[in-house]
């Protein structure tokens, strides 16, 4: 007969058979903006910035204590727009990390740009300081640091290196909705920030992505790069026939819903943070799992879901990927191999680039043992819910533990 301290994937009774808060978090107030907008029939994104994606983009920016926002159709494309704006092109290098999404460093290479990868820190899981030093070249012209799930890289080192080169940086922050360093909100330390609304993110109109600075001449060329290369008769620094661009604009039913997805950041972000904090204690005392280091000079976290660290070893050498899937038979949502080193995603055409390069011996060590051996990463919805929702994780966990350390 099965026994409650039995795993669920043994035929066990799971710790947990209600659903976890889902995603994404919506109700009338989204419904009534998409209404307003489609009675207008004002509904695209030209002329550019439109009524609500400007509306959009001066509140977000404010929100995250920079002076412009310009609003485009994806994280990716604000990626390669941000790059190109801070002046990178044909045979240039970027500085990525290895841990990332794909796009972080395909947005270089859609320009000509070459990525290098610089391997993570082991603690936090963002890009270590000391690799970017190692990486280096006389090709480097940006730096494009990510902050991954609910901790932000180490900015101040950072932007100590990049001024010592003369190198921008653009700041990718498809994880970091709400975050402050020092004060400072995620997107306006470096000289750039970019921003996804992908439906999985903290803030969601399906799709869209924004770009943050504080530089006048860093904004009029986004603005211009993301609107078919037109200049907008307030622009001082560029001129026609000076900027190629693109149509990435965003469409004003995307930017009604994140004025109000907006509003949701700011009630949803401190229920995020205190059941983060709570889970982060409780499962301090299980032996083998651990969450990522937190930087005391991150002073509002974004709660971007939780990165779990497992160790094999303590657990006689069982993988991942099955203490993984004994999870989710507990009936806790949570993935394993989230993200892998982005050199070896099949995601990563490199070899269809317009430019030359070859990862085939690329190899950053750290960065592979979290991605194939350590992470579990329980997703933002989780944190929604109550402090029994955290209690129901915390036991699952433990009993997993319990199980497989013998």
């Amino acid at each position: 007969m099965a026994t409650k301290q039995q795993l669920a994937i043994n035929g066990g009774t799971p710790v947990r058979s209600r659903p976890f808060p889902s995603w994404p978090v919506w109700d009338d107030r989204e419904v009534q903006a998409v209404r307003k907008v489609v009675e207008s029939g004002n509904w695209g994104g030209f002329p550019s910035p439109n009524v609500k994606a400007s509306e959009f983009a001066q509140a977000f920016a404010s929100y995250h204590t920079a002076r412009y926002g310009i609003c485009t159709s994806n994280g990716t494309t604000a990626l390669e727009v941000a790059l190109k704006a801070a002046g990178v092109g044909p045979g240039d290098e970027v500085i990525v990390p290895a841990l990332t999404f794909m796009a972080t460093a395909a947005a270089a290479l859609y320009l000509g740009a070459v990525p290098v990868f610089a391997d993570i820190d082991p603690d936090t899981w963002c890009i270590d300081p000391n690799e970017i030093e190692r990486v280096l070249s006389k090709r480097t012209k940006a730096i494009v640091p990510v902050h991954l799930g609910s901790r932000m890289a180490d900015m101040d080192r950072i932007m100590a290196i990049a001024r010592r080169h003369g190198l921008k940086v653009v700041e990718d922050c498809a994880h970091m909705h709400g975050g402050f360093w020092h004060g400072k909100g995620a997107g306006s330390i470096g000289d750039l920030g970019c921003f996804s609304f992908q439906s999985s993110k903290l803030m969601t109109a399906g799709e869209g992505g924004i770009i943050l600075t504080s530089d006048a001449e860093l904004e009029e060329r986004c603005q211009s790069y993301i609107n078919c290369g037109r200049v907008r008769p307030t622009d001082k620094h560029i001129g026609p026939k000076e900027a190629l661009g693109w149509n990435y604009r965003m469409t004003e039913l995307q930017a009604a819903i994140l004025l109000v997805q907006l509003e949701r950041l700011k009630e949803q972000a401190p229920i995020r943070d205190e059941n983060i904090r709570y889970l982060t204690a409780r499962l301090q005392g299980v032996e083998g799992v651990s969450t990522l280091r937190q930087d005391d000079r991150m002073t509002t976290r974004s709660g971007y879901g939780v990165l779990v660290r497992y160790t094999p070893e303590a657990f006689r050498g069982t993988p991942r990927d099955t203490f993984v899937a004994a999870l989710l038979a507990e009936g806790i949502p949570c993935h394993g191999g989230f993200y892998e080193p982005v050199y070896r995603s099949p995601l990563f055409g490199w070899r269809d680039a317009p430019v030359a390069v070859d990862y085939s011996e690329t190899f950053c060590p750290v960065a592979e043992r979290a991605a194939y051996h350590e992470c579990v990463w329980l997703p933002h919805q989780l944190f929604l819910g109550t402090r029994e929702d955290m209690d129901d994780i915390a036991a699952a966990v433990e009993k997993v533990a319990r199980a497989y350390r013998g």
